[in-house]
This record gives C-alpha cells, structure tokens and sequence, in this order.
C-alpha cells in the first residue's frame, strides 16, 4: 500500500512540475493590434486604394517595437507599451500589417482588405460575343 502512495505521489509531483514548466514556457497573452478600417473600396480590382488607417496597439511590458506593411516598416516606437496614430497608406491587394519587436518576432497581425464596387467576376455580359449582323 505505501508503494503505490508513494508512487502516486511521486506522479503527482513530476505532473505538477510539467504543467509549471509548461505555464512558465507559454507566452503571456499576445500583443493588441487594432487596425481601422479593415476593408477599402475601390471602384475596380487592381486600381489603388489610398487612406488613412487608425492604428491602435497594445502590450504587457514596454518593448522596441515596429508596424509593418509586409516586409516595410512604417512606424517604430522606442520602449513604449501602447500607442495609437494615423497613417497614410497606398494598398493594390489585401495586405497584413504587422507589429515586430527588435528581434522581429511577430507580436501580432492583422489583416486589410480590398473590396471592388463592381466586380467582374459578377457581372452580366450585356451583349453576346458573336452576331451574324
């Protein structure tokens, strides 16, 4: 009977030490990045939406960190743990911005769409292609 007490506990505390290294090993909950608006609209696909974006973000413990738009660096801030500003920004596809500490480790992401006002993929063919007149 002590053997399988013993053994129970000596389980108990290799399981307590996992889930503590565990808990430990796991990052604290990730940055904030909101970015506004999400979708621009343009009049066709291709064409080039320019605008403003709101850009509001947030994390733990004050960081070097910058804002991406892809692979170009927009903004950074020094030592700093939330922020919010404007940018100008030129976009012909949807594109992720993203906010890297100095280690470029994404932080967190987030996603800008373009949307057309007419799609062609939708719409009707007023005339037909061929005619004998």
């Amino acid at each position: 009977m002590s053997f399988k007490l013993s053994s129970i506990l000596v389980l108990c505390l290799f399981l307590s030490k996992m889930v503590n290294a565990q808990a430990n090993a796991a990052p604290t909950k990730k940055a904030k990045l909101e970015i506004k608006p999400m979708v621009c609209m343009v009049k066709s696909m291709g064409q080039i939406c320019e605008m403003t974006i709101s850009v509001d973000w947030s994390i733990k413990v004050p960081q070097n960190v910058c804002l991406f738009k892809n692979d170009t660096s927009l903004q950074c801030w020094q030592n700093t743990q939330k922020a919010k500003t404007n940018i100008s920004i030129s976009i012909s596809e949807d594109m992720t911005f993203s906010l890297k500490n100095e280690k470029m480790h994404v932080l967190a992401n987030q996603k800008v769409k373009i949307n057309a006002a007419v799609s062609r993929k939708y719409r009707r063919k007023l005339k037909s292609d061929w005619s004998f007149f």
